[in-house]
């Protein structure tokens, strides 16, 4: 009897229907903080499901820093989904703290879209993470450099559990040099406003 996708997740729900080929198609595996899950440029990848922990994505610059530009947190996919076919895909993604990942093989996954459950339950995740960019270039255009700064990190104050089931809020793991990218300021800025903000509760942002 299979199970609602929606209450127990993508691989329980695969593996309630007796899918062929799942165990040699999908990889459980934990990395620590600060792995590569993949690096730029990478032709291909898999797609990822994040179990437990929290993984950020960006690109290097022409001078090769960090960039980054989305946080990702458990229930979240990310990966080269390859739609695109000729588009380069020059993205990296490393873990905040330790982190659960289950890797799907690219060409299975595709395979499973026929079914309809997978596929309500695969496009509500890409627009939400659409939805997460959209708001965080709204508060770019909307808000002066302080309140943008201020509002994302209220954004990333929530809590997860790490892959050693360690209970952790999201903000504690990001750095001033992130939130700077993710707000287009600078981290002198964010040390600034996140200092002024502390009057109202200590702020767990690391360096």
């Amino acid at each position: 009897m299979s199970m609602r996708i929606e209450e127990v997740g993508l691989y329980d729900y695969l593996r309630s229907k007796g899918m062929p080929g799942l165990k040699e198609n999908v990889e459980h595996f934990t990395l620590k903080k600060g792995s590569e899950v993949y690096s730029a440029p990478q032709r291909y990848t898999n797609l990822y499901e994040i179990v437990s922990g929290a993984v950020k994505l960006g690109r290097l610059s022409a001078k090769g820093k960090e960039c980054i530009y989305e946080i990702l947190t458990p229930g979240e996919i990310f990966g080269n989904l390859a739609v695109l076919n000729d588009m380069p895909f020059d993205e990296f993604s490393k873990t905040l703290t330790g982190t659960e990942i289950r890797s799907y093989n690219i060409h299975f996954f595709k395979e499973q879209l026929v079914d309809p459950a997978v596929t309500n339950w695969f496009y509500p995740k890409i627009v939400s993470r659409w939805y997460k960019t959209e708001t965080i270039l709204f508060y770019i255009r909307s808000f002066e450099p302080r309140k943008r700064i201020q509002q994302v990190y209220l954004d990333l104050r929530k809590k997860i559990f790490t892959a050693h089931n360690r209970e952790i809020y999201l903000d504690k793991l990001i750095s001033y040099s992130d939130i700077a990218d993710l707000t287009a300021t600078t981290r002198q800025l964010v040390a600034e406003t996140l200092k002024e903000m502390s009057d109202s509760y200590t702020p767990h942002v690391g360096f």
